[in-house]
């Protein structure tokens, strides 16, 4: 899927995810892969300003959304082949800007445009690259 992003856009996007990353970095809850003995209800804990966006953006449960946006992220991320997953396995990092690419062609499918596709976009991204793909990846 072609990204709906301008290389500006992602650009600028991938600043507001560093931006994001180092706040949630300093912050008192622990960086890294959420854990396979955390509860889904857990999450919001790990990134709570992304989750206010999400169901600011969405006008939905962000829980709700998150399980909607998981099944569509879920090749991408956890199956082999996947667009991020061989970085993902490669490297334990996933590049901002490769996330971009990926979660805004999904959210654009998923019926998002404009200024709510970048939010959700940067929000998401900011989601799984603080917490990792254990997020999504592990079984529900």
């Amino acid at each position: 899927m072609p990204t709906p992003f301008t290389p500006g856009q992602l650009d600028s996007l991938s600043l507001d995810i560093d931006i994001q990353l180092r706040e949630l970095q300093s912050s008192d809850f622990p960086y890294g892969d959420f854990k396979s003995d955390e509860e889904p209800e857990d999450l919001p804990e790990r990134a709570p300003e992304q989750w206010q966006v999400i169901a600011k953006v969405s006008k939905e449960d962000p829980q709700a959304f998150w399980q909607r946006f998981k099944q569509a992220a879920y090749s991408d991320l956890c199956e082999e082949g996947g667009v991020l997953n061989k970085q993902w396995l490669t490297y334990r990092d996933l590049s901002s800007r490769a996330v971009l690419e990926s979660f805004g062609a999904i959210l654009a499918a998923m019926g998002f445009a404009g200024n709510a596709l970048e939010i959700l976009a940067v929000a998401l991204a900011v989601i799984v690259m603080h917490l990792g793909c254990t997020a999504i990846c592990m079984e529900a």
